[in-house]
């Protein structure tokens, strides 16, 4: 299973804003962190926030913060609903002509399946762990002025 660059934009979004909960978050801040694209990473925003899960203040001293407590932020969830839940393949089209009596499509939906079952298991809290002070420090390392 391979994620969509949005996703794990995503993801990192979250991950940034859980290590900082007492400060609202610039885009800029985010994108110099982690070297993403500005723009990309705008509509990866909009979208948390459309699903509740930031919120954005305007202004000078505008930015983001998590809209939830981490571990309020299932993983499994929020991948399904930014991934969709299509099938692996599709077999109709163009249709393949062992479609009747190939099991292939069930292997993947089985398997898609238990990917996300997977996820289910952890929440934004889980991903940080006990790491918070080396997740702050790696970024810090990575960008110094993005903590500034």
């Amino acid at each position: 299973m391979h994620l969509k660059r949005f996703t794990d934009f995503a993801l990192r979004v979250l991950i940034y804003l859980a290590l900082h909960p007492q400060r609202v978050i610039s885009i800029n801040e985010i994108a110099r962190a982690f070297d993403m694209s500005r723009n990309h990473l705008l509509k990866v925003v909009n979208e948390l926030v459309a699903n509740q899960l930031v919120t954005t203040y305007r202004g000078k001293s505008g930015g983001m913060q998590l809209s939830k407590l981490p571990a309020d932020i299932n993983v499994g969830h929020l991948t399904r609903k930014l991934e969709g839940e299509s099938p692996l393949i599709n077999c109709a089209k163009p249709l393949c002509p062992i479609l009747p009596a190939c099991t292939l499509n069930q292997a993947l939906d089985e398997a898609q399946q238990a990917f996300f079952d997977q996820l289910d298991r952890y929440t934004l809290a889980d991903l940080i762990g006990n790491q918070q002070d080396r997740l702050v420090n790696l970024l810090a390392q990575a960008s110094p002025e993005a903590n500034l």
